[in-house]
C-alpha cells in the first residue's frame, strides 16, 4: 500500500512539473550518466552564470534527482523531509506554483539520476532536454541493475529525448556506442586528458600554490573544436576540466541563440574574460576534492561524498600528479572506505583497484568489510607490504589512529580521503587531523539532521 501511495504522489508532482514546464518553456540542460552528475551540473551552472549574466539561470542546491527530486527541482524546492505533512504541504504549494507563479528561470539545469530500471521512461515524460550531457557508465547500482550495460540501455534514454544537441564523453566506451543512435547533432568530450581527437579535449595540466583559501590550484589548455582557451581553476580533477570545456561550449551555444535576436555574434567567453587567460573560481561542492590544511603540515583531499570504481582511481590519479608536481618528497596515505551498490560486482571491483593503490599509495588506511576482506587481500597478492596496510571497521576510531601517524610519523604526508554514503560516515574521520576546526563546516554532511543521525550511529 506504501509503495502504491508513493507511485501515486511522485506521478502526480511529475504531472505538475510537466505542466509547470509546459507553460514556461524555459531552456532545459540535463546531465545524467552513473558517475559525476552533481559535479558536472554545478561547474555547468556557475559557468553559464558568468558568460550568460543576463538570463536565469536555476538548478537545485542540492543533490536532488530521480522521480521525487527532478519534480522538486523544477518547482524550486529545495527542502524535503520524509513526512506526511511535508508531503501533503508539499503537493499543496506545487499546486498554487504550476498556477499562479510567473515565469522563475529562462535556464534550468537537471539532473537525471536512476537506480533502477524503468526510471529513466517516468524522467523524460515530465521534461525533455534541449542539451543533454552523458558523463560516464560505472559499476555502481549494479546491485540494482545487475551491471554496467544493463545501466547504459536505460541512462541512454535521455539522449534518445533530447531535441537539440547531446554531448558524449570520448573516453567512455558506453557513450560512444550511443552515436549511431542519435537523431540529433552531437560533440565529444574527454575527461582523462589523451584524447585530442575528441571535439572538446585539454592537455598541458600543471598545478600551482595560490596564496588564498582553496589553495592548490591548476592552468590547461582547452580546445572547443579549433577555439583555443587557457584556462585556470580551482576544481580540481581531469573529468572536471572535460565539464568546464562543455560548458564553455554551452555558453557559447546559448548565447548565440539568444544574440540571434540581439545582433552581437562575438564570442562570450572572450567578452567576458581574457583570451590568455580565463581565471574560473568555483564554489566546491562539500566531498568532492576539496583541499584542506591538515595537521603536522599534512594536506587533505576529501573526497567523501561518495565513491564507485571508476571515481576512486581517478581520485588516485589525481592525487599522485598533485604529489609529483607540487609535493614529491611528501608520502601518500589512502583512505578508503567500501563502495557500495556493486551488488555481484562487489568483491571483482574491490580487488581491481589493488594495482592503482599499490603503485601510490605509501600507507593504506582500510575501513569497511569489503576493502578488508578484498581489497588487503588484493594488495597481498600484488606484493604490497603488508605492514603498510590497516584495517577498521569505525570512521572515529580510523580517524584518530591517522592523528597517531601524523603526530609520530616524522614525515609529511598528502591524506586522500574517498568512500561511498551509507552508514559509514568517513568525513567523521578526517576532522581529527583537520588542521582549521572551522573547516569541519565545508565537509559533506554537516547539517544538523545528518550530525543528528551519525551520532546515533557512533553512538
Amino acid at each position: 500500500m506504501k509503495k502504491k501511495l508513493l507511485r501515486w504522489y511522485y506521478k502526480m508532482l511529475g504531472k505538475l512539473a510537466h505542466a509547470y514546464i509546459n507553460k514556461h518553456n524555459p531552456q532545459i540542460i540535463w546531465i545524467n550518466g552513473s558517475v559525476g552528475k552533481t559535479s558536472c551540473r554545478m561547474i555547468v551552472y556557475q559557468t553559464l552564470q558568468k558568460f550568460i549574466p543576463n538570463k536565469k539561470i536555476y538548478t537545485s542546491p542540492k543533490n536532488f534527482n530521480g522521480e521525487l527530486g527532478m519534480s522538486l527541482s523544477i518547482f524550486q524546492i529545495e527542502k524535503r523531509e520524509p513526512t506526511i505533512i511535508n508531503f501533503i504541504t508539499t503537493l499543496l504549494k506545487l499546486i498554487r506554483k504550476r498556477f499562479f507563479w510567473s515565469k522563475p528561470y529562462d535556464i534550468i539545469l537537471l539532473e537525471y539520476g536512476i537506480d533502477r530500471p524503468g526510471e529513466m521512461d517516468f524522467l523524460v515524460t515530465i521534461a525533455k532536454p534541449h542539451i543533454g550531457i552523458f558523463t560516464a557508465i560505472d559499476s555502481v547500482h549494479s546491485e540494482q541493475f545487475g551491471n554496467p550495460a544493463e545501466i547504459a540501455k536505460e541512462e541512454v534514454k535521455m539522449l534518445q529525448n533530447t531535441l537539440e544537441i547531446g554531448f558524449l564523453n570520448a573516453n567512455d566506451a558506453y557513450a560512444l556506442q550511443l552515436k549511431d543512435q542519435l537523431k540529433i547533432d552531437y560533440l565529444t568530450y574527454q575527461t582523462e586528458g589523451n584524447d585530442i581527437t575528441a571535439d572538446i579535449h585539454f592537455k598541458d595540466e600543471q598545478f600551482y600554490l595560490a596564496d588564498f583559501k582553496g589553495w592548490i590550484w591548476v592552468q590547461f589548455h582547452t580546445w572547443i573544436k579549433e577555439k583555443k582557451y587557457a584556462v585556470s581553476t580551482n576544481i580540481l580533477g581531469k573529468a572536471n576540466y572535460g565539464y568546464i570545456g562543455v560548458w564553455l561550449a554551452i555558453a557559447w551555444i546559448l548565447d548565440y541563440k539568444y544574440a540571434k535576436l540581439e545582433s552581437r555574434p562575438e564570442d562570450p567567453i572572450l567578452r567576458n574574460g581574457s583570451h590568455e587567460q580565463l581565471q574560473l573560481k568555483y564554489q566546491l561542492q562539500p566531498g568532492r576534492l576539496s583541499i584542506f590544511h591538515g595537521i603536522e603540515n599534512s594536506v587533505i583531499i576529501d573526497s567523501t561524498y561518495n565513491a564507485s570504481p571508476l571515481s576512486v582511481r581517478k581520485i588516485i590519479n589525481t592525487a599522485h600528479n598533485i604529489q609529483s608536481q607540487l609535493f614529491p618528497n611528501r608520502k601518500i596515505i589512502l583512505v578508503l572506505w567500501d563502495m557500495r551498490e556493486l551488488g555481484d560486482l562487489t568483491e571483482r571491483e574491490h580487488r581491481m583497484i589493488a594495482g592503482y593503490v599499490s603503485q601510490v599509495a605509501d600507507r593504506v588506511i582500510l575501513v569497511g568489510k569489503y576493502m578488508a576482506d578484498y581489497l588487503a587481500d588484493e594488495l597481498e597478492k600484488v606484493w604490497y607490504d603488508p605492514k603498510n596496510v590497516e584495517k577498521f571497521y569505525d570512521a572515529n576510531i580510523a580517524g584518530k589512529h591517522i592523528q597517531k601517524i601524523l603526530k609520530e610519523a616524522g614525515d609529511e604526508f598528502l591524506i586522500v580521503c574517498k568512500w561511498s554514503q551509507n552508514t559509514i560516515f568517513l568525513e567523521e574521520a578526517v576532522k581529527h587531523f583537520l588542521l582549521n576546526a572551522e573547516d569541519q563546516q565545508e565537509l559533506t554532511r554537516q547539517s544538523d539532521r545528518w550530525l543528528a543521525t551519525k551520532k546515533r550511529y557512533f553512538k
